[in-house]
């Protein structure tokens, strides 16, 4: 029990501290579910080094080898020191997913919840502390006690065949056996490095990207502010031509300063988005419905909540799955009047899916010059946005609230 135990604890250590160092460059298609492995990595090292402890403190061990003193304190000392890395690095990391602002939860290997430690907010910083300090200190002591292990091994007094299967113990297999592990331990940490790395998929280049890409969301104006209305046509003059030309169809460019948003709730708490980047295709006239054309592609990889954890979270295979489906798109198929305002119906491409949505809105046309703002609900679970533990609508609901309001000139 104490070789398995102490292999197996081995591997798992190396593939964390190399997962744990390459999670902040991982590009954000990955990082979510890098972290979310990461955490259960982290718990089932948490498991094995309690057991390893039990096995250590009430099973019996072979006799102590004889050696300078200085040397068994120092072999003594990084024993306890990595007991204590195996167990406090897990516990660190479980506080900080308990204290995040965000508490996004966990599913062990995608299978066993993991509830929240019942700790305060003050804990966040000084377990996040910790936990970058334990990851320095593993290295350092695999390191020594690496050092050690092959310092008996040269010495010829065959310590190290303790923690190998009895056919290997002895020599000359030993010393295959010490090879094979050196090669499994490195392995492992490039296996954590290197697991979760794959570029990000690039979103096909827009043509004529309005500037409005770049434009921010104004988070303190109501998001489903209203243009004013059109303002109605004069009656006719008795000396006005009995017949007005309609206004033909007409391509609209998008100006700066658009924006398209999102409102859900997760866990009673409001949830405000947007998307940075977006295009809109507009070919429009009030009075030709019949001809007029929308269709606007969105980035999701644009997406902001106001936590960039959510945002992965988003971004990740659960909700959009930007690395194989990095765009929406809205297309109208037909555009009728409604009221002083009009509804656009169309379907929206999202997440490997297509459905109809009808999306309402009000125009202001004034010349050259258009003002436009508008809402839509988008049945999240139609597309498969938010699986698994997501897809409980008593936690997010199923419909979600877009909105968006730019301005237009006629080209």
């Amino acid at each position: 029990m104490a070789i398995l135990l102490h292999w197996a604890l081995a591997l798992l250590l190396l593939f964390q501290l190399g997962l744990g160092w390459a999670l902040e460059d991982l590009p954000s298609s990955t990082r979510f579910a890098a972290f979310q492995f990461h955490k259960s990595v982290g718990i089932l090292i948490l498991a094995l080094s309690l057991a390893r402890l039990l096995v250590r403190l009430f099973v019996p061990r072979p006799a102590a080898v004889e050696g300078a003193p200085a040397l068994k304190l120092l072999a003594g000392a990084v024993h306890w020191l990595l007991y204590g890395v195996m167990i406090v690095g897990p516990i660190t990391g479980w506080i900080l997913i308990s204290t995040a602002r965000v508490k996004l939860p966990t599913l062990l290997f995608g299978v066993v919840p993991l509830p929240h430690l019942p700790v305060g907010r003050a804990l966040h910083e000084p377990a996040e502390a910790i936990h970058s300090l334990v990851g320095l200190l593993l290295a350092g002591l695999f390191v020594l006690h690496v050092a050690g292990a092959l310092r008996h091994h040269l010495l010829r007094d065959d310590l190290i065949g303790r923690m190998m299967p009895a056919a290997i113990a002895r020599r000359p297999a030993l010393s295959v056996g010490v090879a094979v592990a050196l090669v499994a331990c490195i392995g492992a940490f490039l296996a954590g490095r290197l697991s979760y790395v794959r570029a990000d998929t690039p979103a096909a280049p827009a043509a004529d990207v309005p500037a409005e890409a770049s434009a921010p969301i104004n988070e303190t104006a109501p998001a489903t502010e209203p243009a004013a209305p059109a303002s109605p046509a004069p009656s006719p003059s008795p000396s006005a031509s009995p017949t007005t030309a309609a206004m033909p169809v007409r391509s609209w460019k998008v100006a700066p300063g658009g924006t398209l948003g999102f409102r859900t709730v997760y866990s009673g708490e409001a949830i405000n988005g947007r998307f940075a980047r977006w295009t809109a295709d507009i070919q429009f006239s009030p009075d030709d419905l019949a001809r007029s054309k929308i269709a606007v592609d969105i980035d999701l990889a644009s997406v902001s909540s106001g936590d960039a954890e959510r945002d992965d979270t988003l971004k990740g295979e659960d909700f959009f799955g930007v690395a194989a489906h990095p765009k929406a798109r809205f297309t109208a198929t037909r555009i009728r009047k409604q009221g002083s305002g009009y509804v656009a119906d169309g379907t929206l491409a999202l997440a490997g899916a297509s459905k109809p949505v009808p999306v309402a809105f009000t125009l202001k046309i004034d010349g050259d010059h258009a003002q436009a703002s508008g809402t839509a609900t988008v049945r999240r679970l139609a597309f498969g946005v938010g699986k698994g533990q997501w897809s409980d609508p008593t936690t997010i609901p199923d419909g979600t609230t877009v909105t968006f309001r730019f301005a237009a000139d006629a080209r």
